[in-house]
């Protein structure tokens, strides 16, 4: 995670809210920049809008933030960030590969054969995707069947990691018995909800 948004997560644990305003002060950032980051953890609900104090003077009023009633102080991010180094720093690509594989298996519930039809296939991945927090829904298409996941459960950590989404491809394919690919990554909808986009479909078996 950006050192500067968790410095602000670590002003806001002593905090019932705040604006940007006080904690680009605090902080010594411009005004922002804080807003910047405060929308990054808005995004990624680590942060939440409590309410809104009226304008000194004309002007739109000031938003305030708090940590999200969800987030209790941990560090996971941390520790998962460490341990993908840990297990992954001195594989080579295709070793990491298959690591991520293994872990897709695993994460999937390791079954090892999937039957029924690809739409019954898609229903109960996601289930099993919005088991893991990813918001998942899957959508007919003229090409092939799309898999959306509205949500990245390693949002705070993907930066550091962008081979997570390797693990993400691994995952779907596990549940599905069948090849997925991504053609959309962190892409932004129309209300501008971040989203990644997975087309499914093929054989895996070569």
């Amino acid at each position: 995670m950006s050192t500067t948004r968790q410095a602000i997560i670590e002003f806001l644990q002593g905090k019932q809210n705040a604006s940007a305003s006080e904690i680009s002060r605090a902080l010594h950032m411009t005004g922002a920049n804080a807003r910047h980051h405060l929308g990054v953890l808005l995004e990624q609900g680590v942060v939440e809008v409590t309410g809104k104090r009226p304008a000194r003077r004309s002007g739109r009023p000031t938003l305030c933030y708090a940590l999200a009633r969800r987030v209790h102080l941990h560090n996971l991010d941390g520790l998962a960030s460490t341990l993908l180094l840990e297990l992954l720093g001195d594989l080579t690509d295709e070793q990491k590969l298959n690591q991520f594989e293994r872990l897709a298996h695993r994460m999937a519930g390791g079954t090892s054969t999937v039957s029924g039809a690809l739409p019954q296939r898609l229903y109960q991945a996601v289930q099993r995707l919005n088991d893991l927090e990813y918001q998942a829904r899957w959508e007919a298409h003229a090409v092939a069947p799309r898999l959306v996941l509205g949500h990245c459960p390693y949002a705070m950590i993907l930066p550091e990691h962008p081979e997570l989404c390797h693990l993400d491809r691994h995952l779907l394919q596990a549940l599905l018995g069948t090849t997925a690919k991504q053609v959309e990554k962190l892409s932004k909808d129309s209300r501008g909800a971040t989203y990644c986009l997975f087309l499914v479909g093929g054989s895996q078996e070569e």
